[in-house]
C-alpha cells in the first residue's frame, strides 16, 4: 500500500490502549452483585467498588484527553502557517 506525499497518520494508540483497559475492567465489573448486609465484608466490597468505579471514570476521562490530544495534533498540521 503506497502513501500519498504529505499524508498524515493519526496516532490513536494511547487512546486505544486506554479504551481497551476500560472495556476489560467494565466487563469484569458488569453484573457484580452488591452485598447490602451490615458486615465488614460488605463495607470492604463497597469501598472496593467505589474505588473501582472512580478509576473507571478516570480511564474514560483519560481516553477522552488522549483523543483530544490527537485532534489538536491533527489541527496544528491542518492549519496553514501564519506569516509572522
Amino acid at each position: 500500500m503506497s502513501r500519498e506525499v504529505g499524508a498524515v497518520e493519526i496516532d490513536l494508540s494511547r487512546a486505544l490502549a486506554t479504551a481497551r483497559e476500560l472495556v476489560e475492567e467494565l466487563e469484569k465489573l458488569d453484573g457484580t452483585e452488591v452485598d447490602e448486609a451490615p458486615t465488614r465484608a460488605a463495607r470492604r466490597q463497597h469501598v472496593h467498588l467505589t474505588r473501582t468505579l472512580l478509576r473507571l471514570s478516570h480511564l474514560g476521562n483519560r481516553a477522552s484527553v488522549e483523543i483530544m490530544d490527537a485532534y489538536h495534533d491533527f489541527k496544528l498540521r491542518d492549519e496553514p502557517p501564519t506569516g509572522e
